[in-house]
């Protein structure tokens, strides 16, 4: 089968690579959506934390090719998504019920250590229905299915957030993740939901989904006067950073109430720096959200089943899998695009 394979950084060529074999309690998919993330894209583009010939692509959907014999619920053909997390289940993390948090869970997982889905075929290892593998609503589209990882982790997100029904709450980047957190505070019955990004594709975007969105550009006090004016004398009560740019941790601190709650579900390449006497004196939350769990997946799948969370709006560019590597260099335009799909008919 053709493959994108990470060459090094900057490179992924498509190559002949074996076909994915199922044992007896793995599934073989044939791909058919598959999304470019952020945490893919820093990879592509340092060449850190990934290895020479590695298969990336975690955010995946299609159709069932091959079910091995102890495999239960699954037949040829069905509509699947799945989570990558492959949890070993014998560390501290896994036993004290984290699975999410295992320890080696980057060495055995899908695209991180196995081979990903920028590729024609995946497969699934110790494939569960309803635990690591999901059917897709009847509905859905497969670039439905293949969005639901990152709506996963921000439903996540949203579950550390704990929100109040007609607080305002506040997202700072609205990339993928953040615009999914957005949508589902409001099905939450927060608002307003205000979010913040430089982008005028992406705010435009979250407007469409019915968040309240500000440019980001005049810095911290343009945000607080704009805020100001959609929300009067009202403070916000939470603040999720979802852009990964870390002197906004900083901005979340100053932006949120006392007694607010901050959540942290991006992914940081460099420190960032705060005013921690600030963050005591309003006796502030701050929490982090990483990964995804089987029931994050569930939630995620109800939502875009009941119709509370939408997926197509959020897709700016399709590429086949011939132009994968176009597809990395094109999602690196964070003013541009907000999701390449990488896709396969």
């Amino acid at each position: 089968m053709l493959a994108g394979v990470f060459r090094g950084a900057g490179r992924m060529p498509l190559e002949e690579v074996p076909d994915p074999v199922a044992g007896p309690r793995d599934v073989v998919l044939d791909v058919r959506a598959c999304g470019v993330c952020g945490s893919d894209l820093h990879a592509f583009r340092s060449g850190q934390h990934t290895r020479d010939g590695q298969i990336m692509g975690h955010e995946f959907a299609g159709s069932v090719l091959d079910v091995g014999s102890e495999v239960d619920g699954i037949a040829v053909g069905d509509r699947l998504t799945g989570l990558p997390i492959q949890p070993c289940g014998r560390c501290r993390r896994c036993l004290a019920g984290a699975r999410h948090l295992c320890e080696v869970w980057t060495t055995r997982s899908i695209a991180f250590g196995l081979p990903g889905a920028f590729a024609q075929r995946l497969r699934i290892p110790d494939a569960l229905l309803g635990g690591n593998v999901h059917r897709l609503p009847d509905n859905a589209e497969f670039t439905d299915g293949a969005l639901i990882e990152p709506t996963a982790v921000a439903a996540h997100a949203v579950r550390q957030a704990q929100p109040q029904v007609g607080e305002p709450a506040v997202v700072l980047g609205l990339g993928t993740i953040g615009l999914q957190v957005g949508q589902i505070l409001l099905a939450a019955g927060a608002g307003p939901v205000i979010g913040v990004d430089l982008s005028p594709l992406r705010r435009e975007v979250g407007a469409r989904l019915g968040m309240v969105t500000l440019d980001g550009a005049g810095g911290l006090d343009a945000v607080r006067n704009g805020l100001r004016e959609h929300l009067g004398e009202r403070e916000v009560a939470l603040v999720v950073e979802a852009s990964g740019a870390a002197p906004l941790v900083a901005h979340a601190v100053d932006l949120v109430r006392p007694r607010g709650t901050i959540v942290l579900v991006a992914l940081y390449h460099h420190r960032a720096e705060l005013d921690a006497m600030l963050a005591v004196q309003r006796e502030i939350t701050l929490r982090g959200s990483a990964n995804v769990t089987s029931e994050d997946f569930r939630e995620a799948l109800s939502l875009l089943g009941q119709g509370r969370v939408r997926m197509q709006p959020l897709i700016t560019h399709r590429l086949p899998l011939e132009h994968v590597e176009e597809a990395f260099r094109t999602q690196a335009d964070a003013v541009g695009s907000v999701k390449v799909m990488v896709t396969q008919d």
